[in-house]
């Protein structure tokens, strides 16, 4: 049974980010909603359950077509999971600002990653566009994230 909720959780936000991510799009400039999930549910159930379930939504990513380069999605989603999972219970351990710090360091560098293989002409060409296309696209994200943290803060989150 509690399986059941990741799994409809998961799909839930995977439609989100299917149908909601194009019409909120900016032009190339997109939140998103699944590196939020992979996120927090990395943060409350650790490593392992992080990197495994950003693996998984990478590969439903790439089969579902919307991803330009087959397998950077699961890679990505894994390095967050990973790296994410690290945080499990350290809420109470860090600061707030550290701990805030912390996750959004790991965001930043998913999105920093996925700007250099999806943009990598745009580097040599405009370095300057590169860097507000991932600026764009990495506080695009924080936004959503930001207001997820009023509505379910991480320190909200019971670690299992």
């Amino acid at each position: 049974m509690k399986s059941n909720r990741y799994i409809i959780s998961g799909v839930a936000v995977w439609l989100i980010q299917l149908l909601l991510a194009d019409l909120l799009a900016i032009k190339t400039v997109r939140p998103d909603f699944l590196a939020i999930l992979i996120l927090y549910w990395a943060i409350k159930y650790g490593r392992l359950h992080g990197t495994v379930s950003g693996f998984l939504i990478g590969i439903l990513i790439d089969l579902s077509g919307t991803a330009s380069f087959f397998g950077l999605s699961p890679l990505l989603y894994s390095i967050t999971g990973y790296l994410s999972g690290n945080l499990k219970g350290a809420y109470s351990k860090l600061s707030p600002f550290y701990f805030s710090l912390a996750w959004v360091g790991i965001l930043g560098l998913q999105f920093f990653i996925f700007c250099i293989v999806q943009y990598q002409d745009i580097l040599y060409i405009d370095p300057r566009l590169f860097w507000m296309k991932w600026l764009g696209t990495t506080l695009y994200t924080f936004c959503f994230a930001g207001i997820l943290q009023v509505i379910y803060p991480f320190h909200r989150l019971e670690p299992c």
